[in-house]
């Protein structure tokens, strides 16, 4: 209880439907929550428009809303699909927070045949419009739920300080022009490492730093294209026999020993380390004749990006500074001390319990005994005097 007194942030809970983490919305005069996919990698919302044909779900009507467009025909790519429509402002909160902030209106998407989400959601260092003390937002993960912070992050999470790493981040809005969106944000990393059981290799860019981003709006570990390709051997194993399935990831043939045989992705920089391993991409089937690996990567084909999606962001505790333009992840293990002390005050407690609940029957068993004894007493001195009486008058008669 005292933890939860002095939070500074608010708790907005996440709603989870394979393969997304949606986030309750409400956009402009609607006082309905609207449920939208969320993401923290694109630069702004994206809204279905009433002119979206193949949009099946909300669409948002311009005309009956008095929107009035502020670009027109805007282009922005987002996972192998290009979105166009146009840049509006509107009021967008999230519980009791918000303020009139841009979007995007889409009514065109390439390679897409449906869309059927509501919309998606954007909280980045590209895209943060709320009115808190402190540009600051993080996810935490917990094993029922996943929950985002609003305005600062939970201190009480973070138990062990030599656990949490903190990295610089870099916006590019160098492929940015007036009629296309295609800002990012990253972490460069000066090398990487990629092994498996077999063999090692390393790379050390100069020119072109490795760039790492973060996306809960993917279930996947997205690897660009020339690095994917030129690392198959060390991504896959040899044997595995790998096959591509239609929506993206892949389908391998493996044992229980893919924790080894997989490629380990270690990156580099003057921050300290982050390791990317085969437990955080791949689900295990084990079956009669071998097991089935499904392996949740994807080939970025759009920029040079490796995107770590919510396999890898469930093991930790993330948290984006915005003013300050870091990221800070912790693993949540507990210290050993802390448990320690944790666990004896619960035995503390619980034995307190018990020693109290103890005492407790027996003096309430005493009393009872006392109380009954009392009341035999009390009956059995009538019965003599009466049988005195009796007594003496059988006397007298004699």
């Amino acid at each position: 209880l005292l933890k939860l007194i002095f939070n500074e942030y608010k708790t907005v809970k996440l709603i989870y439907s394979e393969p997304y983490y949606f986030i309750p919305v409400k956009l402009g005069n609607n006082t309905n929550n609207i449920n939208f996919i969320f993401s923290n990698i694109i630069p702004i919302n994206f809204v279905p428009s009433i002119n979206c044909e193949i949009c099946t779900n909300f669409k948002l009507n311009e005309t009956k809303s008095n929107l009035v467009s502020i670009k027109k025909d805007i282009k922005i790519p987002y996972y192998h699909n290009n979105y166009t429509g146009n840049i509006y402002k509107n009021f967008i909160s999230i519980d009791n927070l918000g303020k009139e902030s841009k979007f995007f209106g889409f009514n065109q998407i390439t390679h897409k045949s449906k869309f059927s989400q509501n919309g998606i959601f954007s909280l980045s260092y590209l895209n943060y419009d709320f009115n808190t003390t402190k540009k600051i937002f993080a996810i935490k993960f917990m094993e029922s739920d996943c929950q985002l912070h609003l305005g600062d992050y939970d201190n009480n999470s973070i138990i062990n300080r030599s656990n949490l790493k903190s990295f610089d981040v870099t916006l590019d809005d160098s492929n940015s022009t007036d009629q296309i969106y295609k800002s990012i944000w990253y972490i460069k990393f000066s090398s990487i490492y990629i092994n498996n059981i077999t063999s090692k290799k390393q790379f050390k860019k100069k020119e072109n730093p490795i760039k790492l981003s973060f996306d809960i709006g993917t279930n996947k570990l997205h690897i660009p294209k020339q690095f994917f390709f030129d690392n198959i051997q060390l991504i896959f194993p040899e044997k595995s026999q790998c096959q591509i399935h239609p929506e993206g990831y892949f389908i391998c043939q493996c044992g229980d020993n893919y924790r080894v045989n997989f490629g380990n992705f270690t990156f580099e920089n003057e921050n300290g380390t982050f390791w990317i391993s085969p437990t955080d991409y791949i689900s295990y089937e084990a079956g009669i004749s071998g097991g089935t690996c499904i392996a949740r990567i994807k080939v970025n084909y759009e920029n040079d990006l490796f995107i770590a999606g919510i396999p890898i962001l469930k093991n930790y505790y993330s948290i984006f500074d915005v003013d300050n333009k870091t990221i800070m992840i912790y693993k949540e293990e507990k210290d050993e001390i802390f448990e320690n002390v944790e666990f004896f005050i619960i035995f503390m407690f619980f034995f307190a319990l018990i020693e109290i609940l103890t005492f407790g029957i027996y003096f309430c068993r005493k009393k009872c005994n006392t109380n009954n004894n009392n009341m035999n007493n009390n009956n059995d001195e009538p019965q003599e005097v009466l049988n005195q009486n009796q007594n003496e008058s059988s006397e007298e008669t004699d």
